[in-house]
């Protein structure tokens, strides 16, 4: 039995990953702790890839211990970002790419642990925003006459606009800025995703900048 996390939001190469957790020795005592509490080996490939690879022996318990593997992983990151705004995405793509683990989803949402409030669940998922070259657009979400973040609000969600200069902001340098959503009903989220995608593309159609398609 096993099962793939993704943390390719990061676009973390092998060296980067030595950085987070203290270099090649710190990495493996890393992984080593997490073997002695789940059981799971965590292995990362020896060229550069952005996948950690979590296995275990098959059996009864394989799934039950892949999960508490990945939460293990979870929390490292969660204590090492230190509530960094990167967290919304990291914790998205974590879900996504772990489908025997997280196999409740809608369209454009999965289920997870809320990385803000690590003890509660919900459906989330992450809108990306227009950029032109390293100039990302978040100023419309926050336009009263589109009235975004109310009509998000008014279908049971929540959106965190996560950019360099926002409430909640992200000091992490290889994490692009993006709209974090969040809900109890996946179709509410996939709601949510809409209202956002529509203003985003609106704001490409009329934005002098000429932002890509």
């Amino acid at each position: 039995m096993n099962d793939f996390v993704g943390i390719s939001i990061f676009h973390l190469l092998t060296k980067e990953i030595d950085q987070l957790t203290g270099g090649s020795r710190g990495r493996k005592a890393k992984f080593a702790q997490i073997y002695e509490k789940t059981n799971c080996t965590l292995k990362m490939p020896s060229h550069g890839a952005n996948v950690i690879r979590i296995e275990t022996n098959p059996g009864k318990f394989a799934i039950e211990s892949l999960r508490k593997a990945k939460i293990e992983l979870e929390n490292f990151f969660l204590d090492y970002l230190n509530l960094d705004g990167c967290i919304g995405r990291l914790f998205y793509d974590l879900a996504f790419f772990c489908q025997h683990l997280h196999p409740q989803r809608g369209k454009s949402c999965v289920y997870q642990r809320n990385p803000w409030k690590p003890n509660e669940m919900g459906y989330m998922s992450v809108v990306e925003v227009p950029y032109i070259g390293n100039d990302w657009h978040t100023h419309h979400l926050f336009n009263k006459e589109f009235r975004t973040l109310s009509r998000v609000h008014s279908v049971g969600c929540k959106a965190l606009i996560i950019d360099k200069r926002g409430r909640y902001k992200t000091d992490w340098r290889t994490c692009k800025p993006y709209v974090w959503v969040w809900g109890y009903k996946p179709g509410d989220v996939d709601e949510a995703v809409k209202i956002l995608n529509d203003v985003n593309m609106l704001h490409k159609n009329t934005c002098s900048g000429h932002l890509p398609k």
